[in-house]
């Protein structure tokens, strides 16, 4: 005959938690003034200069603000420039100009649309989104400044 599986529960956790009450020689001594003298009141003595301060003062809201200013120039300001540069480009792509897909597919433009550009990739041509092209390669013409040979 099969018997069902007994678990043993340790005694201590069976039983409930009892706490003892605490004598009177634990009580913490009155606070002082900062005179030394007790102060008292109707809810018991207290000392003013130990009085507890209420969270989100004025300085929390200078930290706030510091905080909203480092979000602002440490995130979203960059953001913005590199979405406003990568806008520029898009708009600025022209046709028989190399380009660089997000996926990192190479190749030519052949024809623009408002949306999609044509790529030629060897034989093939395929039709990408503007936002799919991630960089230009124009040859651009030598600088000046470069020495000639």
């Amino acid at each position: 005959m099969l018997s069902s599986p007994s678990f043993l529960i340790p005694l201590s956790f069976a039983l409930p938690l009892t706490q003892e009450p605490k004598t009177g020689g634990d009580a913490p001594a009155a606070p002082l003034a900062p005179g030394g003298a007790e102060v008292r009141t109707p809810n018991g003595p207290q000392n003013p200069a130990a009085a507890p301060q209420a969270c989100g003062g004025p300085e929390t809201y200078l930290y706030l603000a510091v905080f909203m200013g480092l979000m602002y120039f440490m995130v979203l300001r960059p953001e913005q420039k590199r979405r406003k540069e990568q806008m520029n480009l898009l708009s600025s792509i022209k046709v028989g100009d190399r380009v660089v897909t997000v996926g990192g597919m190479h190749g030519v433009v052949t024809k623009l649309t408002d949306k999609t550009v044509l790529l030629r990739a060897d034989a093939v041509q395929m039709t990408f989104d503007r936002v799919a092209i991630s960089r230009v390669e124009r040859d651009d013409a030598p600088a000046a400044d470069a020495p000639k040979a």
